[in-house]
């Protein structure tokens, strides 16, 4: 079973304000860029990526707390991954020794995005199937697990979250249908 050995970040970088491109009426002189995670494997043609975008200063700040966060990853097997997505995205902004820099907002909220990226890039390649196929593959139970419910119980808990699921249930192969037919084959933003 492949295993996460190593990392590395790359600081991607649009010279986009030399056009404005993207500019508008507030932001007049962005400068695209995105911090670039790879999560590296013991299977030399295995690879996760994930990335989060900026304005450009600043990117090298994302980078470096992609790389305080990506070491969570290293040493666990794709396959505890794959059934433990969940809790290991709860990890990534649980470090005490981060948390007073804003475990669950700006720059550390944006690089464990970018680990949780890259890691389900990794589960889903080493399954051979897209994101959505392999969520939609999975049973109501571990659907919900992946969710965490902290902030959210007064309005949806796990219970409730579980009997829509289970509901929906008898519809899947049709909605699976639908989108095979009519779904886009990728977005990003």
């Amino acid at each position: 079973m492949p295993k996460v050995t190593g990392f590395r970040t790359v600081d991607v970088r649009f010279p986009t304000s030399r056009g404005l491109d993207g500019s508008d009426a507030m932001n007049k002189e962005p400068d695209y860029s995105a911090a670039l995670l790879i999560l590296e494997t013991d299977d030399p043609t295995l690879e996760g990526h994930g990335f989060v975008f900026t304005c450009g200063r600043g990117n090298d700040l994302q980078c470096d707390m992609i790389e305080q966060l990506a070491p969570y990853a290293v040493g666990r097997d794709v396959a505890d991954l794959a059934t433990s997505m969940g809790e290991f995205a709860r990890s990534l902004v649980r470090d005490s020794q981060i948390r007073w820099l804003g475990p669950e907002k700006g720059v550390t909220q944006m690089a464990a995005g970018a680990v949780v990226n890259a890691a389900w890039d990794l589960v889903t390649k080493h399954a051979k199937k897209p994101l959505w196929k392999f969520l939609s593959d999975l049973t109501p139970e571990q659907i919900v697990e992946l969710v965490d419910f902290r902030y959210i119980t007064d309005a949806l808990t796990p219970a409730e979250a579980l009997e829509i699921l289970r509901k929906t249930e008898p519809q899947r192969a049709a909605n699976e249908a639908k989108l095979r037919a009519e779904g886009l084959p990728a977005y990003t933003t």
